[in-house]
Formats: structure tokens, C-alpha cells, sequence
């Protein structure tokens, strides 16, 4: 097994690989269902025209904060120290295969949205597809990313 070196910046305090940058952007994607509903509670409204608009169906709604919690549950990990816990370094260690789960589950979703709407063209469904196969090619492709979900030697 070859080991790679990353700059000085890139290991936290205790030594451990932080993730790249892309990687809460990818997380914030995943967890954007969960960003819409804490909006829609902090604005109070019963009927929130917000929810309507991104999720007019409401199983939709539901479907997405569903593939949202592994984005969350790995957003909460990623900060921790995870050499202090053998569960939470275990746990971390696994992860990496729940992401790509939940990309492949987001996937899904947008494609079942569609096919529900006869795959009528829309901008903003067009854009979170391509958005989302990025992110997928992204976490294959990226060295740093995977290293990240590796044990520290």
C-alpha cells in the first residue's frame, strides 16, 4: 500500500486527515431537503409556500429527508476526533461506502421525480442531476477524499 503525503494544512491536531473542502459542499447537497425544512420551521408558517415550491408532493419531501441523513450523520462525524472512540473511528471508517449509498440514492430519487413527471424538462431538476453525478464522479475520482476515510497509522 503506497501512502500518500498532504500538506501540513490539510491534518488536523491530532493528525488526522481532514476532509477536502468539496467534501461539505457535497454534504450540504446531500442534506439540502433538511436545509429546507429548517427554514420552512424557523419561518412558522403552517402552510409554507417554500415547501410547496422545491417539494409539491409531500412524499417527496419525505423521501428526501430520508437520503438526507447519512449527509448529516457524516457532517457530524467528520469534525469529531475520531482517534478517542474506537466506535466513532469505526464508524467513520464505514462511512465512506454510506456516502456513495447516499449519492446513489439521490440519483435515484431525481430519477423517480422525473419519471413521475414524464420527464418533462426542468432547470432546476436538470441541474441537481448534474450536480449530483458530479458529486458522484467527484468522490470515485478523489485520492484525498478516500484517504480520509482510512485509518491513521
Amino acid at each position: 500500500m503506497k501512502i500518500r503525503l498532504y500538506p501540513l494544512n490539510c491534518y488536523s491536531h491530532s493528525g488526522n486527515l481532514k476532509p477536502p473542502v468539496f467534501f461539505y459542499l457535497v454534504l450540504l447537497f446531500l442534506a439540502r431537503t433538511w436545509a429546507v425544512f429548517i427554514i420552512s420551521v424557523i419561518l412558522r408558517d403552517a402552510d409554507n409556500p417554500l415547501l410547496r415550491l422545491f417539494y409539491p408532493n409531500k412524499i417527496h419531501f419525505y423521501l428526501g429527508l430520508g437520503s438526507g441523513c447519512i449527509g448529516l450523520l457524516l457532517f457530524f462525524l467528520c469534525g469529531r476526533d475520531h482517534d478517542k472512540h474506537r466506535w466513532l473511528s469505526i464508524l467513520w471508517q464505514s462511512s465512506y461506502p454510506l456516502l456513495l449509498a447516499a449519492i446513489v440514492s439521490d440519483l435515484a430519487l431525481q430519477l423517480y421525480y422525473l419519471s413521475d413527471k414524464h420527464f418533462q424538462y426542468s432547470f432546476v431538476a436538470s441541474v441537481q442531476l448534474v450536480f449530483a453525478i458530479w458529486i458522484l464522479l467527484y468522490c470515485l475520482r478523489s485520492k484525498h477524499l478516500k484517504d480520509c476515510f482510512k485509518r491513521n497509522s
